[in-house]
């Protein structure tokens, strides 16, 4: 799908193609709701029927009128039955359909927006909002749509036996109706801010977590434990808001109900005075008030509910106003050299604050230069900004003797090879972890690569072959590392990008690394991201970073 494409679409219409393409469920539903509520407005009158034919009809047809009543019994049964089947298969499958294209999405997002997203935010979103969405459309917009249908129904039934009764019941249906639809907005409003806040107060937590290390050694354990009961406690006090308000219209329109129900008692003892209206209509009258408890009960949960779901629509819809990734635009397709040039370089993450201002620096090509500098400095971006994972917000980057948007697309992700401290690994075959899924290698170069970094050992030990299937609990952190450095072996980069590799691994492991980088990557211009400095490469360069900006050391 296209960048354009894609931006063009929203969260409606892609839910809209996905339950057009499955109109004969669709059409399903309606049929079985229509029948549903047939029955239901059938199985009063036919009470009526049989109390009002007590004492006039032979006992046959009395007989005859109860088992038609209880035949009608099980097919609404029956067609409830088939209505939840088919509409839990409607909106499971859009649902999952929608995972799948918000997923397709995500992958597209500039890398700037994955860097300032709340953790577990993408998957908070994709689990809860869109089960959330799997609720409205199996349940919620089935109940409000039997029911609105119910309750029309019954409404005909009332001005059939009595215009005033009708007209009573039909204003306040107007009035409940109102009341609910013109609420919607502002409590969805309130819900999204509340699980707005919700994400944020995960997302502090998972932060507060992931920096425990750092906040027990500056002995402020405190803060960040502060910091996650201010965002619970934000949290909290929204969705407090959220419910209370949003539970306001319910009462309203239970009052509005009971006073509904004392009319139509009223009004029906005065016609039966009257003799207007038989024993029976008397019983269909009072019958169709309690069915009316019925959905509008169901109404009255759904649209309390509805409120989380508009929410859940809007927070997803934020998703499609992010564009994707814009293509390379220009026409080199190689590097002349690995040199690496920062030309006034300023980056931020979207959210105002700059992490890096005004930088420059010059890295021949061949060179071995060490970032170093304070946690949340810029090293690690320095080295995403080289990869091309980010785009500078001003000034420009040279990479290989070229700008870096006068490259093909793809052709500095073939130049460059990037190495984290963490290195994920797939469930997949060893050969794709090292190959990342490239298909030019052949299998003596990548069983030489193995051999180069020492990872042949493990496999003997494992019993592993390069098409045997591996997942990131087969590797230890040490395993992470030579794998990774395999893979650069195989690639053999201009550039090779080395983020906090030296971290959290053995003596062992950090020799067999730094032998690799004197005698394999010797022509390769290597950047490297450290906090420990353990390596033992000869080094050309220091760049030191500090907050907002970069010097170089020689």
């Amino acid at each position: 799908m296209e960048a354009n494409s894609l931006r063009e679409q929203s969260i409606y219409r892609t839910l809209r193609k996905k339950f057009s393409a499955n109109r004969g469920c669709l059409a399903g539903i309606l049929a079985t709701l229509a029948a549903e509520t047939a029955i239901s407005l059938l199985l009063p009158g036919l009470t009526s029927r049989i109390i009002d034919g007590l004492d006039r009809r032979s006992m046959a047809w009395l007989i005859s009128l109860v088992l038609l009543f209880l035949a009608t019994v099980l097919m609404g049964g029956l067609f409830s039955v088939l209505n939840t089947l088919l509409s839990e298969k409607a909106g499971r499958k859009a649902c999952d359909e929608l995972r799948k294209d918000i997923f397709t999405r995500i992958y597209r997002f500039p890398m700037a927006r994955h860097k300032s997203a709340w953790t577990g935010e993408f998957l908070e979103k994709i689990e809860g909002d869109v089960n959330i969405l799997v609720g409205f459309f199996s349940n919620m917009l089935i109940d409000i749509t039997g029911s609105s249908l119910l309750v029309l129904g019954i409404l005909v039934v009332f001005a059939g036996k009595s215009l005033a009764l009708g007209l009573v019941f039909g204003l306040l249906t107007l009035l409940i109706f109102s009341i609910f639809i013109g609420t919607q907005k502002k409590i969805s409003l309130l819900w999204k801010s509340a699980r707005d806040a919700e994400t944020q107060a995960f997302g502090e937590f998972a932060q507060v977590i992931r920096a425990a290390v750092d906040l027990v050694g500056l002995g402020k354990e405190g803060y960040g434990a502060g910091r996650f009961r201010e965002k619970f406690d934000r949290f909290g006090q929204k969705q407090v808001r959220a419910s209370f308000l949003g539970n306001i219209p319910a009462t309203i329109f239970y009052s509005l109900l009971n006073v509904g129900e004392g009319i139509a008692l009223a009004i029906g003892i005065y016609l039966l005075k009257r003799k207007e209206l038989t024993m029976g209509d008397v019983y269909l009258l009072l019958s169709y008030v309690g069915l009316l408890n019925t959905p509008f009960f169901l109404l009255k949960y759904q649209f309390a509910q509805l409120p989380v779901a508009l929410s859940a629509f809007s927070r997803l819809d934020a998703f499609y106003a992010v564009e994707g990734e814009g293509e390379e635009a220009g026409e080199i397709d190689s590097f002349a050299d690995g040199s690496i040039v920062f030309d006034s370089v300023t980056f931020g993450y979207g959210d105002g604050n700059a992490v890096l201002k005004d930088v420059s620096f010059r890295i021949g090509s061949h060179d071995k230069v060490l970032i170093q500098g304070r946690t949340g400095g810029g090293k690690s971006t320095i080295l995403h900004l080289i990869a091309g994972l980010y785009r500078p917000t001003a000034g420009e980057i040279w990479i290989g003797g070229n700008p870096m948007n006068a490259y093909k697309k793809g052709c500095v992700n073939g130049n460059v090879y990037y190495i984290s401290q963490f290195c994920p690994v797939l469930e997949d075959t060893l050969y794709n972890n090292l190959t990342h899924f490239q298909d030019k290698y052949g299998e003596r170069e990548i069983t030489e690569a193995v051999r180069m970094a020492h990872l042949d050992t493990w496999m003997q030990r494992k019993g592993i072959g390069l098409q045997s299937m591996v997942g990131p609990d087969d590797f230890t952190q040490d395993e992470r590392q030579l794998l990774a450095w395999a893979g650069a072996i195989i690639a053999s980069p201009r550039i090779l990008l080395a983020d906090e590799f030296d971290a959290a691994i053995g003596d062992g492991i950090l020799e067999i690394i730094d032998g690799l980088i004197r005698d394999r990557f010797q022509d390769a211009t290597i950047v490297m991201v450290s906090h420990k400095g353990r390596s033992t490469i000869e080094l050309q360069k220091r760049i030191y970073v500090e907050e907002g900006g970069a010097e170089v050391r020689e």
